[in-house]
């Protein structure tokens, strides 16, 4: 593929044909005429083809289908196209990546979110970016996103992974292929790849992260992630165990949202002091795991048996000790993991009540298949069932026991293979000087906090802390679930990731700041792990008045 820039070879047509002259210099003007405008350099963009010999994973070549100069958030030109699958019967993989006329020499690739299926534009404000501050693409950065690999109205539909090619897309693969189609949008506006290349993404899109580092390494020089949901095999049985919990037995075990608030206001009666103040933020998670017992007996129905909302029943309570155990398994997913980590019910997590829309559902008796009256995790784990294991769309999954699979355990295998980000060998990122920044919310609701604990250890266990100090900074947020929560976040980690990227200066405690309309503004230390903020005296609402700490 020709790099130079595409104002180049206009300007030459047109001096050759002005001139009589040809490219070896002939006669052609001593002075080189102006570059085409920035608009005439995008419209160029229009139409062009993408071989898949540019592309390092199987494809059928992409192609622009649309390219147009935006004069929005700083001058730039909006490319989106397609990347044709290799199988027919799977859908194309749509992008979008803009190309700004002041470039700052940069890269940033957006990761998606739930299934995907929904075009991540790149125009967009990052998550948890503080209110106020430029997108990236407005500070010159050339922007990327991709929908994985499927087209859905819903990021809970899995109907995607009937077809071989797309579960595989969605497993990874449409992250390298928009990588490398981006790359050469870059190179043919710019004559330049880029200095520096980042990943920015949460929840799936913090899967896609890791995914990034394990699986490609040489292609980013940074990586953000938040709340990752990188062991997503697990993630997918552990939904299972969640629902099988809630409504087999006749529903005995299912938990309405009063009784789901009921437990959490003990949880934060028991809890919320524990780091020094009450402030509506359980921060020593440590501390309130181990009044677990004594929360539950608090909540129990005096016989065990379910006499309203006041209360919760043996049956309840068993259902909220499955929820925040592990989920355990007696064979191995990819990397040799065999657990998923538990929930923090029992320590801050909001799964019902004023911070979030997902509860466990209402009604005892779910439809089939899960619906929006289903609790949130059984809608996922019924998709991931139904589509990416079985295959059989009327499939019942709560006959599906994710402990003993039985005929399907090679299929949940083989899947794990597919979609999860669990290696901790970053050993080929970490040469390249690669860094990582790694944040979770302590209340999340959706995916383990300590499944992300989980991988960070294992980082340590593989490379000891002095090596893991020099490439990654992990962060665990209190009061902070899955994008939602009592304390709702406001970070500048790609600021923080690009300083460490560009001039070796590590993050060490950040400040985060509350988006939350009853507590706007109030601010609190992000601390490395395995420090946690402890109040010390002073303004409850400002990061000063507390201290990273250990105990």
């Amino acid at each position: 593929m020709d790099n130079r820039p595409l104002w180049w070879a206009l300007a030459l047509s047109l001096c050759i044909s002005a001139c009589g002259g040809n490219e070896s210099g002939g006669g052609a003007s001593a002075s080189s005429p102006p570059p085409p405008s920035a608009a005439t350099q995008c419209a160029a963009l229009n139409g062009l083809a993408i071989p898949a010999s540019s592309i390092a994973e199987p494809t059928g070549g992409a192609t622009v289908t649309s390219a147009t100069l935006v004069e929005a958030a700083g001058e730039y030109c909006q490319v989106n196209g397609v990347i044709a699958p290799v199988d027919p019967a799977a859908p194309s993989i749509r992008f979008q990546v803009n190309l700004p006329t002041n470039w700052n020499r940069k890269a940033l690739h957006y990761g998606g979110g739930g299934f995907d299926g929904t075009l991540i534009t790149g125009v967009d404000a990052l998550d948890m970016a503080p209110t106020g501050t430029p997108t990236p693409l407005a500070n010159g950065y050339a922007t990327f996103g991709d929908d994985s690999g499927h087209q859905s109205s819903s990021i809970t539909d899995g109907k995607f992974a009937m077809n071989d090619e797309s579960l595989a897309n969605y497993g990874g693969l449409s992250l390298k292929k928009t990588h490398d189609v981006a790359m050469a949008l870059i190179r043919k506006r710019y004559a330049s790849a880029p200095g520096k290349t980042y990943f920015f993404g949460s929840s799936t899109g913090g899967r896609d992260g890791l995914s990034e580092a394990q699986r490609w390494p040489a292609d980013y020089d940074g990586i953000v992630v938040n709340r990752p949901a990188l062991n997503y095999t697990g993630l997918r049985l552990s939904n299972v165990v969640l629902g099988r919990a809630l409504y087999l037995n006749n529903g005995a075990g299912w938990l309405d949202v009063a009784k789901t608030v009921l437990l959490q206001n003990a949880v934060m009666s028991a809890c919320d002091a524990l780091d020094g103040v009450a402030d509506g933020i359980v921060s020593n998670v440590a501390a309130c795991n181990a009044q677990s017992a004594t929360v539950l007996a608090s909540v129990r129905c005096p016989s065990g048996v379910d006499s309203g909302d006041t209360c919760l029943s043996d049956a309840q309570i068993a259902t909220v000790q499955t929820i925040a155990a592990p989920l355990q398994l007696p064979y191995p997913l990819a990397n040799g993991v065999t657990r998923y980590a538990g929930y923090n019910i029992l320590a801050g997590s909001v799964f019902a009540g004023p911070y979030t829309t997902r509860d466990l559902g209402e009604s005892k008796v779910p439809a089939n298949p899960a619906g929006k009256k289903d609790a949130n995790q059984w809608v996922t784990g019924d998709q991931w069932v139904k589509y990416f294991v079985t295959r059989v769309p009327t499939f019942d999954s709560l006959t599906f026991d994710p402990v003993n699979p039985g005929t399907y355990a090679s299929r949940v295998q083989a899947l794990s293979a597919l979609t999860d980000a669990t290696s901790t060998d970053l050993s080929a990122y970490v040469a390249k000087g690669g860094k990582l920044i790694m944040t979770h919310g302590l209340a999340d609701e959706i995916v383990s906090t300590d499944s992300s604990t989980d991988y960070y250890t294992g980082l340590v266990q593989r490379f000891g802390q002095g090596t893991v100090d020099g490439f990654a900074r992990f962060y665990l947020m209190p009061g902070v679930g899955h994008g939602t929560g009592p304390f709702h976040p406001a970070i500048d980690s790609l600021s923080a990731l690009d300083e460490w990227v560009e001039s070796g200066k590590a993050p060490e405690t950040l400040t985060m700041s509350d988006l939350n309309a009853a507590t706007l503004g109030r601010t609190r230390p992000l601390c490395r792990y395995p420090l946690w903020p402890k109040y010390i005296g002073g303004d409850v609402n400002a990061a000063a008045s507390f201290q990273c700490t250990r105990s």
